[in-house]
């Protein structure tokens, strides 16, 4: 299948109301492992709200894959994170959850880093002085995970077997049905 691209112009932003500010951009493609995908960016240049998100067109099986990052090397494999993808660094205690306005992305160990991190921050900004200590330690472990000074699992399942880690040296396998049951009552 060729790739197509489409834009939707002109659109009511649903965030700021602003007439002829909305956009929605995207393109079907066809990649390796996945099938048929479309990812899309809405946005507006009134109030710069913008969602991304990554779609896989195709039924897929429910997916767990486990990945050890022991290097810096290892920042730059491949993650497919969808909405409905969970991510776990379990050295870390982190849990990445789809909510009702999570998207998709495509992007790498580095980058999937860079959010956890993002959002720790923002969480300590908040934080009462316990949990401000334990989010303080969790980015030093971040930080010493990106240097390639510590090791960790990261983890993607997802139910619909829309996410995945791409390397060889992955380890994936099926979802059980206890993990794909506890997965569906967090969605």
């Amino acid at each position: 299948m060729l790739k197509r691209e489409f834009v939707l112009p002109g659109g009511c932003c649903p965030i700021c109301g602003a007439k002829d500010a909305f956009q929605v951009k995207g393109k079907i493609d066809n990649i390796p492992y996945f099938g048929e995908t479309m990812e899309t960016l809405v946005s507006c240049s009134n109030c710069k709200f913008k969602h991304a998100d990554v779609m896989h067109l195709e039924k897929q099986e429910p997916m767990r894959y486990e990945f050890y990052i022991s290097s810096e090397k290892d920042l730059m494999v491949r993650v497919v994170k969808s909405s409905t993808g969970v991510i776990k660094i379990p050295e870390l205690g982190v849990t990445v959850k789809p909510g009702s306005w999570s998207g998709g992305y495509i992007s790498n160990i580095e980058g999937v880093i860079d959010r956890i991190e993002k959002a720790i921050e923002v969480a300590i900004e908040k934080a009462n002085s316990i949990k401000r200590r334990r989010g303080e330690t969790k980015l030093k472990k971040l930080e010493a995970i990106r240097g390639g000074k510590e090791k960790a699992k990261i983890i993607v399942m997802d139910p619909f077997g829309h996410s995945a880690i791409v390397d060889e040296r992955v380890k994936k396998r099926e979802l059980t049905k206890k993990e794909l049951a506890g997965l569906k009552a967090e969605l």
